[in-house]
């Protein structure tokens, strides 16, 4: 009998306001957006019973071997269930912490024929400790790491999961 892999997720975003400093009514302070007025968020869980798993990123017993924000490549085909990048907050094969500038844009190209070659569609730029997942991404997409807003390359942390 195969096994169920399954791969729970969540997200959630407070959209909040800096609200200046008014002599005589309030402190500066942080307040939740008035048309908002919530914190929002949602929760998935993707079930497979192939048994077979693949990982891609450089993950073994737990540890994660991060990749270069310098053009390091992904493809994602139609047994591609999720991926997930986060930037480590430090510059890449270092332990020097990157800096506010050191981002990382994530690109997406063509279709798995297509040579990965230009600069692609941003679909993200993060920074410093920030990561985002795409559920049951498109098929026939290369995916790019390229350095953002410094010449300075910083690790990344993938994790690719096909079932």
């Amino acid at each position: 009998m195969a096994n169920t892999n399954k791969i729970s997720f969540a997200v959630s975003v407070t959209p909040k306001i800096l609200m200046d400093l008014a002599d005589g009514v309030n402190q500066e302070m942080e307040v939740i957006n008035e048309n908002v007025r919530r914190s929002l968020g949602g929760s998935g869980e993707i079930t497979s019973n192939s048994g077979d798993v693949t990982i891609a990123g450089g993950w073994a017993n737990g540890v994660n071997t991060a990749v270069t924000s310098d053009g390091t490549e992904y493809a994602v085909d139609t047994a591609t269930d999720m991926v997930f990048f986060k930037h480590t907050g430090l510059l890449f094969g270092t332990t020097t912490s990157s800096q506010v500038a050191d981002t990382v844009k994530v690109t997406i190209h063509g279709d798995e024929t297509t040579n990965v070659t230009g600069d692609g569609v941003i679909i993200a730029e993060i920074a410093n400790g920030e990561a985002f997942l795409l559920p049951r991404p498109a098929s026939g997409i290369y995916w790019k790491l390229v350095t953002g807003n410094s010449s300075n390359h910083v690790g990344v942390e993938v994790l690719i999961v096909a079932t």
